[in-house]
């Protein structure tokens, strides 16, 4: 039986309107992240000759950092389960702060980083001595973790989308998740080119002046949370809550036992996720030295060096990933990580031994698009697996793996370099790429694909 015409108008509606949604929260998604990342990058040239004046040696860095990642590991795994509860205190304040009302543990989150980056700020200003150094880290190393509340906010206005064209008598046209993604990620790889650049400028010549700046910017991020909308999906759930034993599936104890078929997908893009962010914190071991050793680099060299990265990046999470993924197809992606592992191995490994600086560009050239292409494909599927109550505790969890990577790997790179030869990290790191290579081909598309599209309807693709 047909359905009414002004019911069928009704559900037209609805639809179109979780589309616009998608793109304001795209947009204002994009904009938050925009000055967030320019204005903490803007202190970037300044922060070596900061720590030399406070007297921060080799093994207070050392230390700062792994304080940083240890602080990571436990708070994004934190924000990521808070921002699935919208019944939360941190909901019902914070995230009740926006033009569209509501309460959203997504917005509270949001609103939560831009306070602690503030504090940060604040505090690095205030006190110019070791201590401030080290207290000024630590709010947004734990707090801030706004890009990946982004991404699960992003997936949950797309399985919005996805639920209401379940109706087979009323479909609407899915927009791609890996096109929001890309252009999220597109968006962090220019604001990261483009705070250094305004940095070596001369915009924020000095430390204090270049954190008053960046203060201002991460208030106008801030400024742009308050215009974010809000998911159907927030708004239905507000008051109901979540239960213990729904937003509970994507835990690491749930995920290691492997019982139902999300967390079996879940735990194969941490294992990705985990051996990607590895190898290259291991590279990054030897890579800074050889650079040096090679071709004599210094902070101008670095700095040109980086912004060439960060455009690269924008490039390929905005545009190359997109074609990348139309050219392998839903049903291909596994396919397309694995060129992406074969390009990271064999790219990393002319980079490291070539002597033409031109030939270490047009390497990182490769090695950056793959990273873009292969980073928008584990973005896109995650948030396909887990349903919108869960889409922030997964997040949580697998940049929680690329923290404790990040910990592991300068350890591990150090202690393979020192007892197995210069050359070691590298073969490791290239061993992890062949790992990556096998495990894809054998476990991808039957694990991640399969439980990627249970659930959804066939799409019809079209680019917002």
């Amino acid at each position: 039986m047909c359905k009414p015409a002004e019911a069928e108008h009704r559900e037209t509606a609805a639809s179109s309107a979780k589309q616009r949604s998608l793109i304001n929260g795209t947009l204002v998604s994009c904009t938050s992240i925009f000055f967030l990342i320019c204005g903490l990058s803007l202190t970037f040239p300044q922060m070596q000759s900061r720590r030399d004046e406070l007297g921060c040696d080799t093994l207070c860095y050392g230390s700062m950092t792994s304080l940083r990642g240890a602080l990571g590991l436990v708070g994004t795994a934190v924000i990521g389960r808070l921002s699935d509860r919208n019944d939360s205190l941190l909901a019902k304040s914070f995230g009740s702060v926006g033009k569209f009302g509501g309460s959203s543990g997504r917005r509270g989150c949001l609103v939560l980083g831009i306070i602690a980056s503030l504090v940060g700020c604040i505090i690095a200003v205030t006190m110019n001595s070791l201590l401030g150094l080290w207290l000024s880290m630590i709010p947004g190393s734990f707090l801030q973790h706004n890009f990946d509340v982004f991404k699960a906010l992003l997936s949950e206005f797309h399985n919005d989308i996805d639920n209401a064209g379940q109706d087979e008598s009323s479909p609407t046209i899915t927009p791609s998740r890996s096109n929001s993604v890309g252009k999220l990620g597109m968006t962090v790889g220019i604001s990261f080119m483009i705070g250094p650049m305004f940095a070596a400028a001369g915009v924020g010549s000095t430390f204090q002046s270049a954190t008053y700046i960046s203060t201002l910017c991460i208030l106008l991020s801030g400024i742009a949370i308050y215009f974010l909308p809000l998911p159907e999906s927030t708004k239905s759930n507000k008051n109901a809550g979540i239960s213990e034993t729904q937003s509970n599936e994507f835990t690491l104890s749930k995920m290691i036992k492997l019982q139902t078929p999300k967390t079996r997908a879940a735990m194969t893009l941490l294992v990705i996720r985990l051996n990607m962010a590895l190898a290259f914190h291991v590279f990054n071991t030897i890579w800074p030295a050889s650079l040096k050793s090679r071709f004599q680099f210094g902070p101008t060299d670095h700095a040109r060096f980086m912004s060439f990265i960060g455009i690269t990046y924008a490039v390929s999470q905005g545009l190359v990933a997109k074609r990348m993924i139309n050219v392998f197809g839903a049903g291909g992606k596994g396919y397309g990580i694995m060129l992406c592992c074969m390009v990271l191995g064999i790219g990393r490994h002319v980079a490291f031994h070539t002597d033409s600086l031109v030939v270490v560009y047009a390497s990182f050239l490769f090695i950056i698009n793959a990273l873009g292409v292969l980073n928008t494909v584990i973005t896109a599927d995650t948030g396909a697996i887990a349903p919108s109550n869960e889409i922030g505790s997964l997040f949580g969890l697998l940049q929680a793996s690329e923290s404790a990577a990040g910990m592991a790997g300068p350890f591990i790179g150090g202690m393979v370099s020192h007892y197995l030869g210069k050359d070691a990290p590298l073969m490791a790191v290239i061993a992890i790429y062949t790992f990556l290579f096998f495990f894809v081909s054998w476990g991808y598309d039957g694990l991640v694909l399969s439980a990627a599209s249970h659930g959804e309807r066939k799409e019809t693709k079209k680019e917002i």
